[in-house]
């Protein structure tokens, strides 16, 4: 029994505010938020679980090889002169929406 609630529009209205607000904390205080946000739905995503013990380590180290990697083809394959913070901003983004997408379907 759903209380005269429609289930599927509360939802809908729930992942938009939470988009909302991650496109705002990012505006207001920069890529790093963002990027601990991607990095921790990521390791959740790849570890299965949510054990701590598991998906800290996996964390640091998808964090350190996702900003070194970048920033080595930025300069070194692609010779841009850019920051890493725009390609991390725009990667970032479509992965978010891939999550916020996935989750309305469950």
């Amino acid at each position: 029994m759903n209380l005269g609630l429609n289930p599927r529009r509360l939802m809908m209205l729930i992942l938009i505010a939470i988009a909302i607000l991650v496109s705002v904390s990012t505006a207001l205080v920069g890529p790093v938020t963002f990027f601990g946000l991607l990095v921790a739905n990521l390791a959740y995503s790849l570890a299965g679980t949510h054990r701590h013990v598991y998906v800290l380590p996996m964390a640091f180290g998808l964090a350190a090889i996702i900003l070194i990697a970048g920033q080595a083809v930025l300069e070194h394959l692609l010779s841009f002169g850019t920051g890493l913070s725009v390609i991390i901003e725009f990667i970032g983004g479509l992965f978010f929406l891939m999550l916020v997408i996935r989750q309305g379907r469950r």
